[in-house]
C-alpha cells in the first residue's frame, strides 16, 4: 500500500464510522479514536523526526509502531482556528474561526458549525475532552454543549490567567497574589488579576490551577475516561489537547543537561503519551486509532523556551533573523508531527510524505 493510498484509507474509515454507524450505544466493535493535541510543539521536536532530539523514547516508538506523516500541515498557525478545524473539518474562512479567544471573548466557534464530537456521539460514542478547550467558555460554547459528555481542562491556554506557581516563561510572570495581599500593577503580557480555572464539565474544581500537577491530573483523567468507555461496552472519542509544549513550562524534575527547562518539559509530554497509549493498549490493542499531532509550530519569541523547527528554517530567516514559526505563515508554522497508530490496520514502520 502506497503513503497516498494509506492517507486515503484513513479517511475512508473515518468516514464509514462517521456516516454508517447512527445507532445507540450496543457495543458492536466499532473502533475507539483517541486525538491527541500538543500545544506548540515543532516538527523537530519528535526524535522520530531529527535526530537531534533526544527526549521523545515514547513517541519514537509509537512512530515505529505506527505511520509517520512527515508533511502534515495544521489548519493554521494559532491556537483558536486550528483547534476549530481540527473538530469541525472546515478552515477558519468557512467555520468562522480566525483568530484566537481570549479570556474576554464572550463567544467562540459558531454554534451552527457541527463538531466531530457531535457526530460521533450521534453513532453511539462516549465523547470525552481533557486539556485545553479555547474555542470559547461562556454559555453554550462550553465543551459539554459541543458533543463532549465530559470535559476537564482549562478554558483557554495556561498562560491566560495567574497560577500557584508562574512556571518558565519570557517575560517572567508573578503568581497569583495571597489572599489578602495587595493587588499587583498590571504587566504587559502576564495576567495578572484572573486565576486560571480548572473545569470538570461546566463546575470549577480549582482556581487557580496547580500548575506543576496539570499534566498528572491530565492524565490520571484520561486514563479513568478510557475505563470507564471500556466498561461501559461502548466505543468511545477521546480529545485531548495538552499543556505542552506552551509555556509557562513546569518541568517535573531538575532539566538534564542539554535542552534544559524546554527538554525536561518535552520529555514529560512524551512520558505523558507513553501512559496514555499503554492504557489504550491494554483495554483493547487493535481497536483503538491513536493520532498524535499538533496546534501550530513553536512560539519562536520564547527564545529557549520554544521548540524545535527541525530543516524548516530557509535562507529568509537564516539572514535575517526573522521566525518562521507560531504565528506566521512559513512552514514551520503550519507543519506539525502527526502520528497514527491502529496496530493491525495502520501499517507499522511506515513514513508517508502524502500531503496532509
Amino acid at each position: 500500500m502506497g503513503t497516498p493510498s494509506l492517507a486515503l484509507g484513513v479517511v475512508q474509515v473515518l468516514t464509514l464510522v462517521l456516516v454508517g454507524l447512527w445507532a445507540p450505544c450496543v457495543g458492536s466493535g466499532q473502533p475507539n479514536f483517541i486525538v491527541i493535541l500538543a500545544d506548540d510543539v515543532g516538527w523537530g521536536d519528535l526524535g522520530a523526526n531529527w535526530a537531534e532530539t533526544k527526549e521523545t523514547p515514547h513517541l519514537d516508538q509509537l512512530a515505529a509502531e505506527g505511520t509517520r506523516f512527515v508533511d502534515f500541515h495544521s489548519a493554521a498557525s494559532t491556537c483558536s482556528p486550528s483547534r476549530a478545524s481540527l473538530l469541525t473539518g472546515r478552515l477558519g474562512v468557512r467555520n468562522g474561526v480566525t483568530h484566537n479567544f481570549a479570556i474576554a471573548s464572550v463567544g467562540g466557534l459558531p454554534l451552527n458549525e457541527t463538531t466531530l464530537a457531535e457526530v460521533l456521539r450521534e453513532a453511539g460514542y462516549s465523547t470525552g475532552a481533557i486539556g485545553k478547550w479555547h474555542l470559547g467558555h461562556h454559555g453554550r460554547h462550553h465543551p459539554n454543549s459541543r458533543g463532549f459528555d465530559y470535559y476537564f481542562g482549562i478554558p483557554y491556554s495556561h498562560d491566560m490567567g495567574c497560577t500557584d506557581t508562574p512556571g518558565y516563561n519570557l517575560p517572567p510572570c508573578p503568581p497569583c497574589p495571597r489572599h489578602g495581599s495587595a493587588a499587583r500593577v498590571a504587566r504587559k503580557d502576564c495576567y495578572t488579576e484572573v486565576a486560571l480555572p480548572l473545569f470538570e464539565n461546566v463546575t470549577i474544581v480549582q482556581q487557580p490551577v496547580a500548575l506543576g500537577g496539570l499534566a498528572t491530573r491530565y492524565a490520571e483523567e484520561a486514563a479513568r475516561f478510557i475505563q470507564r468507555a471500556s466498561d461501559s461496552g461502548c466505543p468511545f472519542f477521546l480529545y485531548l489537547a495538552l499543556a505542552h509544549m506552551h509555556v509557562p513550562l513546569t518541568p517535573p524534575l531538575p532539566p538534564a543537561p542539554g535542552r534544559g527547562i524546554y527538554g525536561a518539559s518535552l520529555g514529560e509530554m512524551d512520558a505523558l503519551v507513553g501512559r496514555i497509549k499503554e492504557v489504550a493498549d491494554s483495554l483493547g490493542k487493535g481497536n483503538t486509532l491513536l493520532w498524535f499531532t499538533g496546534d501550530n509550530g513553536p512560539w519562536a519569541q520564547k527564545c529557549e523556551l520554544a521548540g524545535r523547527l527541525g530543516p524548516f528554517v530557509g535562507a529568509w530567516q537564516r539572514q535575517r533573523g526573522g521566525s518562521s514559526a507560531k504565528q506566521t505563515t512559513w512552514e514551520g508554522g503550519h507543519r506539525v508531527p502527526a502520528l497514527v497508530y491502529w496496530p493491525g490496520r495502520v501499517p507499522a514502520r511506515r513514513t508517508s510524505h502524502a500531503l496532509l
